[in-house]
């Protein structure tokens, strides 16, 4: 395999601007090793070769010419199979949605390609992106650290995709931690950002829910920066979408630490997280204050009360699914979500009221930490990535617990790998910023990655290829 694939997107760029490496040979590479590896992870579940060869073609012209676009143009990337790409199928795993064709692009997907992106295919989730495990009826994903356990999800795809060098970035979703927690899983970066900071049109099925959002995966924190400069701005299509002054979200990723204030919320988060989990993010945590941060230990008393509050949410894609649920459990791979669609119709007004007035308490109580803290640095997972066998279990249910809390603040956050556990897979160390500072949380995340890993470290499958 080349080492080509090894690269990140800001290690590429300048190599392709100056026609040192072709479009075409990068994307043709890439879907050699999506047809060698992936009969094993199975990160795909629609991949479009001659289109993409097609579009890295017009980016090597178009490079050939003068128009060089920046640093995403010919670079192969995934979108999540539940954003929508015109011509292309968008199923949400789901074999009710094999046949469903959309007809126009998401607006990520569209500033992509403007940007002159290659999208080889879209990547696997967990059915409905309402799950941990990425095990479904279209296929069960891998993580390629150890193909025994899952990647994670909802977004597991996207993660194990990007982690083996499959492409070189994905766009995920997060409505509970569904791009931080398969980032944590899988070894790479993922990133929830502010709310309303990149449009979620496009996202199926639609929804006005207040705790999703759509965001970059990536190999390295300067590539999720860079990515998040194509995908960051406000849209007039999405009503979720908030008006934001454009920012450059590298152009202060080398400022360092030193003097920031750095909360650790003992409870909760490390209350939650197994003992060795605990050690390693602390360990990160005493690196940060290595590079001159301060760190204050913090409490967030409210937020036990978070899962109850979180169960009595409404949840509107499940309110999309009744239909679907009429058939009965059948009609789902995972038969959980059944569950869930039909106990979410059975909530009373006064519950879903109930929950709302705990995250306003839980809000509240994050607006005054904040005004303590720079940036919050907790274990973005309970522990590392679990079985596949069995994975439907109180493990699954949990995978989520951390991550949730930040998409009902809508606060910027993010998962930087942080080492690994005694069984060689990774952790993940979630860093989480004031609304509207991800460029604080990014340069955090930056200093930490620089100061220990020094960016994307590749798992044996990436490396070895095909055995």
């Amino acid at each position: 395999m080349s080492d080509l694939a090894m690269k990140t997107v800001h290690e590429l760029a300048p190599m392709i601007e100056r026609r040192e490496v072709s479009p075409v040979e990068l994307t043709r590479e890439a879907l050699d090793r999506i047809k060698s590896l992936d009969e094993r992870l199975h990160t795909f579940i629609t991949v479009r070769g001659e289109q993409a060869l097609a579009d890295a073609q017009r980016a090597e012209s178009e490079i050939a010419q003068g128009k060089y676009r920046g640093p995403f143009h010919g670079v192969p990337m995934g979108i999540k199979d539940n954003i929508a790409v015109s011509g292309w199928p968008t199923t949400n795993a789901s074999l009710l949605m094999t046949d469903f064709i959309t007809d126009y692009d998401a607006t990520v997907v569209e500033r992509l390609r403007g940007a002159g992106a290659v999208i080889v295919g879209k990547t696997n989730l967990h059915e409905w992106a309402m799950g941990s495990t990425s095990d479904g009826p279209l296929g069960t994903t891998h993580n390629p650290w150890d193909e025994s356990r899952v990647p994670g999800g909802s977004s597991g795809g996207s993660a194990a995709a990007v982690s083996a060098s499959l492409i070189y970035g994905s766009v995920g979703t997060d409505g509970r931690g569904s791009i931080r927690m398969p980032s944590a899983y899988c070894g790479v970066v993922g990133l929830k950002p502010t709310y309303g900071l990149v449009s979620r049109f496009g996202e199926l099925p639609p929804t006005s829910s207040n705790n999703d959002h759509l965001g970059p995966i990536a190999k390295d924190v300067r590539d999720a920066a860079t990515m998040l400069n194509v995908l960051a701005g406000h849209d007039p299509n999405d009503p979720t979408s908030i008006p934001s002054k454009a920012k450059d979200y590298t152009a202060d990723l080398g400022r360092g630490v030193a003097g920031l204030k750095v909360g650790v919320p003992l409870n909760f988060f490390f209350e939650q997280a197994t003992t060795e989990m605990r050690t390693l993010v602390m360990k990160a945590v005493e690196t940060l204050a290595s590079l001159g941060a301060e760190i204050r230990e913090v409490r967030a008393p409210s937020l036990e009360y978070f899962p109850l509050a979180s169960t009595t949410s409404v949840n509107e894609a499940a309110s999309f699914l009744l239909p679907f649920a009429r058939k009965g459990p059948s009609a789902f791979g995972d038969q959980s979500i059944w569950e869930r669609v039909v106990v979410g119709q059975l909530l009373s007004k006064d519950q879903i009221s109930r929950g709302a007035r705990l995250i306003n308490l839980i809000r509240q109580e994050f607006l005054s930490l904040m005004e303590q803290v720079d940036i919050l640095a907790m274990p973005t997972t309970i522990s590392q990535a679990f079985p596949i066998t069995g994975a439907r279990d109180r493990e699954a249910d949990k995978a989520t617990a951390l991550t949730s809390p930040f998409n009902f603040l809508g606060m910027p956050a993010i998962s930087v790998p942080c080492g690994f556990a005694s069984d060689g897979l990774p952790v993940g160390l979630m860093l989480a910023g004031r609304h509207w500072e991800d460029e604080l949380v990014l340069r955090v995340a930056y200093a930490y990655e620089q100061a220990t890993s020094g960016g994307y470290v590749a798992p044996a499958i990436a490396t070895s290829g095909n055995k």
